[in-house]
């Protein structure tokens, strides 16, 4: 009987890091990047007037995220969009990317996200889909 208990929990324990993936955590105060695992899925946030991305896995389903305005049915993996923290600031224009793949969001500089045509996709002809 406590074989069969140790067993499941060692399954169990096995089985856990393969749910989640990992994702790139970094924004530029820390400015150290971090590995971040069992999330739902990754995501890298371009300011495009400061030139600055912010990259992090989520833990929530990205249909639910009530913060989350995308549009699944263009298929890409980062869309344009207008966003603002507070409803006294001005709206701020921030390039969201979600994708759904271990460590999928490297923390490209904001330079080579636009050389890339605005994709984080391993092969950046490939912008139509969401990898």
């Amino acid at each position: 009987m406590p074989s069969n208990f140790l067993a499941c929990l060692l399954l169990l324990n096995m089985a856990l890091p393969v749910i989640g993936i990992s994702c790139y955590g970094y924004n530029a105060y820390r400015n150290t990047p971090t590995v971040q695992h069992n999330k739902n899925f990754c995501m890298a946030i371009y300011d495009v007037a400061n030139e600055e991305g912010t990259f992090s896995g989520v833990d929530r389903n990205p249909i639910k995220a009530e913060k989350l305005k995308w549009d699944f049915n263009l298929g890409k993996d980062c869309q344009m969009q207008k966003t603002r923290l507070r409803e006294d600031e001005e709206w701020q224009v921030v390039y969201t990317c979600l994708c759904f793949s271990s460590m999928c969001n490297f923390p490209f500089s904001f330079q080579e996200f636009k050389n890339r045509n605005y994709t984080l996709a391993p092969v950046p002809s490939k912008i139509d889909s969401v990898w």
